[in-house]
């Protein structure tokens, strides 16, 4: 099998995870963490990992939302990321701030659009300058579509406003997005989160692309995927990256070895993206996605949406708690 040794780390991060956080962070967490040390350059080093989780918890508002399961995704996006994790921690709590005081909400999708500016903002540069691309960019999202855009849009609003320097040409080419996968979603935020996403890959020709989606959707479906919500950004990278035709065989492959697993028979929406996100970077370290702009926006999606899915999962178990953070 093409990725047997990705599988085998996989499987190694996650045990090494569970052992040590198995009644603390649900299965579905651990496995999307883990999956973030698979098939990258920088192997898993629990104890450092842990050192991060320990000093995210130390530095925080003990009533933030960044004290939940979050906490444990951003430490793994962290320390994969940079070589000065904790420096990296206060910046994203910095961009957090800032994030707030321009008027976004306090929620875990705000942590993870902070941690999206983090990673825009170079050294010396001006963070207030970010921020306010980041908030005219959610605002003209909120124009378009007032009921369907939330705080769940904050990560793309971020990324969005950091692709280019025409906002109004983004939100013109997400509307037409939007209109058109009228042929595979009713209107709503799925509809909304894939049309945000096909806008970030700034493709030329918006009318293939858009066919292209519609084969993945139709293709997916019948290699019997049940799609929701949280699959539809990675079907949005797919339609980015390459047909169905060369990509969808050896994601059913990994998939399927994957879910056979007992231990995650019951978490195939995982399984899904885990699956897609090995294959994408074979593809992409092997160099078969050749233009090297569309490979990193494809990695700045994963990261996204793999932080953004914990931080849907966060909210929904912390709906009651207090949101002091």
């Amino acid at each position: 099998m093409e990725h047997s040794e990705e599988l085998k780390e996989f499987i190694t991060n996650y045990e090494l995870l569970r052992k040590k956080y198995k009644w603390r962070v649900d299965t579905g967490a651990l496995m999307m963490i883990a999956s973030l040390f698979t098939g990258d350059n920088k192997p898993f080093n629990l104890d450092r990992y842990s050192e991060l989780v320990n000093f995210i918890k130390q530095e925080s508002n003990p009533f933030a939302y960044i004290q939940s399961t979050l906490r444990f995704s951003l430490a793994g996006l962290l320390l994969n990321q940079s070589d000065h994790p904790e420096e990296s921690y206060k910046q994203v709590q910095h961009c957090y701030d800032l994030l707030i005081e321009a008027g976004f909400q306090r929620s875990p999708h705000t942590y993870i659009a902070a941690y999206a500016l983090s990673l825009s903002i170079k050294q010396g540069e001006e963070s207030a300058d970010h921020v306010e691309r980041a908030k005219k960019m959610y605002d003209g999202m909120k124009k378009k579509h007032f009921f369907l855009t939330s705080h769940e849009d904050y990560p793309l609003a971020v990324l969005l406003a950091e692709a280019g320097s025409d906002g109004d040409k983004m939100l013109e080419d997400m509307a037409y997005y939007y209109d058109e996968l009228h042929l595979v979603l009713w209107k709503g935020n799925n509809r909304q989160f894939l049309s945000q996403i096909l806008t970030y890959g700034k493709r030329e020709n918006k009318e293939i692309l858009v066919q292209n989606t519609v084969t993945w959707m139709d293709d997916l479906k019948t290699q019997k995927f049940r799609l929701r919500g949280l699959h539809l950004p990675i079907v949005g990278v797919l339609s980015l990256v390459a047909t169905p035709s060369v990509l969808l065989p050896k994601i059913k492959e990994v998939y399927d070895e994957l879910s056979s697993y007992s231990k995650f028979k019951w978490y195939k929406d995982q399984c899904f993206m885990i699956a897609v996100r090995l294959v994408i970077q074979r593809e992409i370290s092997e160099n078969r996605v050749l233009d090297v702009g569309l490979a990193a926006t494809v990695e700045s999606i994963l990261q996204a949406q793999q932080a953004a899915m914990i931080a849907t999962m966060t909210a929904a178990v912390d709906a009651n708690s207090s949101n002091d953070g």
